[in-house]
């Protein structure tokens, strides 16, 4: 007797700023997965938040209009009490018992959302309460690090030489009942401060702005557009950035990658820094290294693999994060990369991440340049691109980084799976008659 085989599906996509760079990585890490298994779908979350699948979704050019392709389906989960995890295609609707669905046995999930509910805990815990394995971290630690107010009290500053800029958050409520107080609250910070949206990614309304009342206020209103939480930093100056990423390994152990120096147009890092400089050169993302490129046509065995997958992961290698300028590794002392390594594992531990992450430091300098004090600035439970490209300078390739992150993510849940036991009582009996 022949059985369907269980598909890896990737989600990406979901209402958030980040929306389209969410699309590119979804890509990204559907052709790397393509390079060694046949079977494997995308699950693509529109801004409104519906699931669609469909071969188009393997084409760039099918998210640039106003609607999907037609061939595109609406898509739902759902957990089968024998099939388990199953991806339901919505056909069109036939008869007085509606739509016909088409059924996919799913295997595993692999996340690349970007912000929002889906970098945010709220598709993990979905996921999570339908037991569908998923590569990235679980619902309470992605909630943690995605706000940044939020992830301040978890971080393990003390004994680690990991400083923290002084900062405040702003409620905008708190912001409407007393603006007058808090512009002087968030001037005491100093002359300039960094502005963060809480709970977005991508350098998305992040400003460094002068504490001036006018300055000020104009600051605030442009970023409650994005959160209705931000958080006022003090400027660290000078200083560098520099990221590094951490995987969990089979064992629960957590490696890291070689480190990076990202290179910023104008002070801090952009969103176009980010994702929308296709330049490359030495400071690019040295795609093509030693570990090589993921996006190579091979035998894409599997459904509709002549028509919109083959082929259609030709230059996404270069896109979305990986199209950053960025020195890498970092030159850095070999002391100064350790460290920050160190720290690195130490917040993966703290934060009890999984799959791929990617943690971003920043390091004051002297004004000669010299590295004099190392900070935390975020921990992205799912960086753009997976940071594919700092595990292949590290000589891991993309489907290896990949293949290995589902094995932890299927044992992640096996072990969650085995302790959800029901609680046997006779609570209820006591409210039936005998």
């Amino acid at each position: 007797m022949s059985t369907n085989p269980r598909h890896i599906l990737v989600l990406f996509g979901a209402p958030s700023p980040e929306h389209e760079v969410s699309i590119l990585t979804g890509l990204q890490v559907g052709h790397a997965l393509l390079e060694r298994h046949p079977h494997v779908s995308l699950g693509y979350v529109d801004k409104a938040g519906q699931l669609w699948t469909g071969d188009p979704l393997w084409q760039v050019k099918s998210y640039t209009g106003k609607s999907l392709p037609s061939a595109c389906s609406q898509a739902r989960l759902r957990k089968d009490p024998i099939k388990g995890a199953v991806l339901v295609q919505e056909r069109a609707k036939r008869g007085l018992f509606g739509s016909i669905g088409h059924e996919v046995v799913l295997d595993v999930a692999v996340l690349a959302f970007h912000g929002g509910d889906g970098e945010g805990g709220a598709w993990q815990g979905y996921l999570e309460s339908l037991g569908i394995p998923f590569v990235g971290s679980g619902s309470m630690s992605a909630a943690l690090a995605q706000d940044k107010s939020m992830a301040r009290p978890v971080l393990p500053v003390q004994g680690h030489k990991i400083a923290v800029a002084d900062a405040l958050t702003l409620q905008e409520q708190a912001w409407v009942n007393n603006p007058d107080g808090w512009v002087k609250k968030i001037a005491k910070l100093g002359k300039e401060v960094i502005l963060k949206p809480a709970r977005l990614g991508s350098s998305i309304g992040v400003e460094r702005v002068s504490t001036k009342p006018a300055d000020l206020r104009n600051a605030i209103e442009r970023g409650f557009q994005y959160d209705d939480r931000l958080v006022f930093e003090e400027l660290v100056s000078p200083m560098i950035e520099i990221n590094c990423s951490v995987r969990k390994r089979p064992d629960g152990s957590y490696q890291v990658s070689a480190c990076e120096q990202p290179v910023a147009s104008e002070g801090a890092l952009s969103f176009e820094d980010k994702y929308m400089n296709q330049s490359q050169g030495k400071a690019g993302t040295k795609m093509g290294s030693k570990a090589g490129s993921f996006g190579q046509k091979g035998n894409l065995s599997g459904p509709s693999q002549e028509g919109a997958k083959a082929g259609m992961g030709a230059g996404l290698d270069g896109q979305g994060m990986a199209s950053l300028k960025r020195l890498l590794p970092a030159p850095i002392e070999d002391v100064w990369t350790q460290r920050i390594q160190d720290a690195a594992v130490t917040l993966a531990e703290a934060f009890q991440t999984s799959g791929v992450v990617r943690f971003d430091f920043m390091v004051k300098t002297s004004k000669q340049g010299a590295l004099k004090e190392l900070y935390f600035n975020e921990c992205n439970t799912i960086p753009g691109s997976l940071s594919f490209y700092l595990w292949q300078e590290s000589g891991v390739t993309f489907p290896d980084l990949l293949d290995e992150a589902i094995e932890v993510a299927k044992q992640e849940m096996a072990t969650r799976i085995g302790r959800q036991k029901p609680f046997e009582s006779n609570l209820l009996k006591q409210y039936v008659g005998s």
